[in-house]
């Protein structure tokens, strides 16, 4: 699946530009912080194009304006008892619980429709075939199954766990 995917240069400068100005740092400061040097700054500030991207990326990072992932692990819970898909597809409730705990409680998601519907949720969110394999294995066996070293993105996170994840 091929999309276009367009970058508007001049309004990523002047965002970071606006941001450096609201967090109130210096040229200095941030070229401190994003580890490039002052010059770097000033060219990325005015709108040259002769910038490495990892300098970029750096100044676009110290600003807070790089989406980062979210580690964790996905816990997964076939539900029973009252549910009412329960039988040979049952639900399944699934959590995500990052790494870096929020301090949180963890938000329950229920997919229902069983299997089917579980791996097409596994798949949105990056999981690879065989660790879906596995963990669907896991859940017919013991009833339930964790996928650790899930690496999901912010918008992945608000979409399924909107309560845990709204300010992510």
């Amino acid at each position: 699946m091929e999309r276009d995917v367009q970058i508007d240069w001049a309004e990523i400068v002047e965002a970071a530009r606006r941001r450096r100005k609201e967090r109130k740092l210096s040229m200095r400061r941030l070229a401190a912080l994003a580890n490039v040097s002052l010059p770097t700054v000033l060219r990325f500030e005015k709108n040259q194009r002769d910038i490495q991207l990892s300098s970029v990326l750096a100044i676009l990072n110290a600003l807070g304006m790089v989406a980062k992932k979210i580690e964790g692990t996905l816990l997964l819970r076939r539900l029973e008892d009252g549910s009412p898909g329960h039988g040979s597809d049952p639900d399944v409730q699934v959590m995500f619980a990052p790494s870096a705990g929020a301090g949180r409680e963890l938000e329950r998601k229920t997919v229902t429709g069983g299997l089917p519907n579980l791996k097409a949720l596994l798949g949105e969110l990056g999981v690879g075939e065989e660790a879906q394999r596995l963990a669907a294995a896991d859940l017919v066996r013991t009833g339930a199954a964790s996928i650790t070293g899930l690496e999901l993105s912010g918008r992945h996170a608000k979409a399924h766990w909107p309560e845990q994840f709204g300010d992510a």
